[in-house]
């Protein structure tokens, strides 16, 4: 109930400012690894404010993120597995291709 009433009165407001929650939520997944863009934190904020299912959503998946950390860092180095900034991009753009296919 809570949830239909807010998407409401705040999805003409996410169409306008352009972020849904998917949105939010690849924003707050980027966050953790780079700062975002003066624009992206704007969204982000905004969308923040406005959603408590966001903020809840961001904070496991902070808590996973931590949890994924720990393990790493108790495996060692060996466990660590190095990658090049052009593996890193195909890899960031072949995991938001997917995001994408999955919307539609």
């Amino acid at each position: 109930m809570v949830y239909r009433l807010f998407a409401a009165v705040a999805g003409p407001l996410e169409k306008m400012l352009g972020i849904t929650c998917r949105d939010y939520t690849q924003l707050a997944s980027v966050k953790l690894d780079q700062p975002l863009s003066v624009s992206e934190r704007r969204r982000y904020f905004f969308h923040r404010l406005m959603c408590d299912i966001c903020r809840r959503q961001e904070k496991r998946l902070r808590q996973l993120n931590r949890l994924a950390s720990a393990t790493l860092k108790q495996a060692g180095d060996d466990a660590m597995v190095k990658l090049d900034d052009e593996a890193r991009g195909r890899i960031r753009h072949r995991i938001l291709e997917e995001l994408k296919n999955g919307s539609q």
